[in-house]
């Protein structure tokens, strides 16, 4: 028997995929414009109510699920191909094509020759999504043949893998080397060594608590320092400031935890060296 193709440009669980590698690579490389194009895709075209939502929901029930007995995945399959027929299909086709045509626009053909992890399996069961909706009396072998398939899917072994055990050094190290990078070419200059152990503190830290209790001991030691500059300070202009400041930083949440509120402390440490050199001098 012939191998059967399909048109992976049409096939949801791919497109998906494809469009979250963009998110993710454009984030590293710092391009905010297309990952947030590519974000804009997903949630025009994945939104619940869409026909393109219903079918990536499908797909993922026929590949996701870790089912240990066969009458179970055979009910599942029974179930799924119910629901291929109910979908809106002329609908659905007309959300396909107009994502492509966006997605073309935005990122090109190119985009569709990112290598997804599960592409076989989604490509399998997009054959039998179709063979399903299809419902040709003369193509029931096949259609038999990809329900068998489909059904050694479910019944896969899916581990669930800890975050814990995918740490791998090599990877850590080039998280903390891209966050270095991001920040250095935010405030153009080299990070001193309590920024890097805060950015470290950022990547790995497995307690928001701890990173928490490392945010409040800067905001504090920042406030102090400025108390102490604000004796020493000869300028009256700059003293006047110095009171309005420590009343924001009072207010500054150390609970809120992402880049936005990291480049707020890390702001703080590079102040707090300026300070301490300032006052020895």
């Amino acid at each position: 028997m012939t191998k059967r193709s399909h048109n992976k440009k049409r096939n949801v669980g791919i497109i998906y995929e494809q469009l979250i590698l963009v998110i993710s690579k454009e984030l590293i490389n710092d391009n905010l414009q297309r990952a947030n194009e590519a974000k804009k895709l997903v949630k025009k075209y994945f939104k619940p109510g869409t026909e393109l939502h219903r079918e990536h929901r499908l797909m993922l029930a026929l590949i996701k699920p870790n089912i240990s007995s066969s009458s179970l995945a055979i009910s599942i399959l029974s179930e799924a191909r119910k629901a291929s027929r109910i979908h809106d299909k002329e609908q659905l086709n007309r959300e396909k094509s107009r994502l492509i045509r966006d997605i073309n626009l935005a990122f090109g053909k190119t985009f569709y020759n990112q290598k997804v992890l599960e592409y076989r399996k989604l490509a399998t069961v997009q054959i039998l999504i179709n063979d399903w909706r299809a419902n040709r009396k003369n193509n029931i072998e096949k259609t038999v043949i990809y329900e068998a398939k489909v059904h050694d899917i479910l019944l896969e072994n899916k581990q669930i893998v800890s975050l814990d055990s995918q740490k791998n050094p090599e990877v850590n190290r080039l998280v903390v080397n891209i966050m270095i990078k991001k920040f250095n070419d935010k405030y153009g200059k080299r990070l001193n060594e309590i920024q890097k152990s805060l950015i470290k503190q950022y990547v790995f830290s497995s307690s928001e608590k701890s990173f928490k209790t490392t945010l409040d001991a800067i905001k504090e030691t920042a406030m102090n320092d400025l108390r102490k500059y604000s004796i020493t300070c000869n300028s009256r202009i700059v003293k006047e400031k110095i009171t309005p400041v420590i009343n924001e930083l009072k207010e500054l949440d150390t609970s809120k935890i992402d880049d936005n509120s990291l480049s707020k402390f890390m702001l703080l440490c590079q102040l707090k060296e300026e300070l301490t050199e300032k006052t020895n001098g």
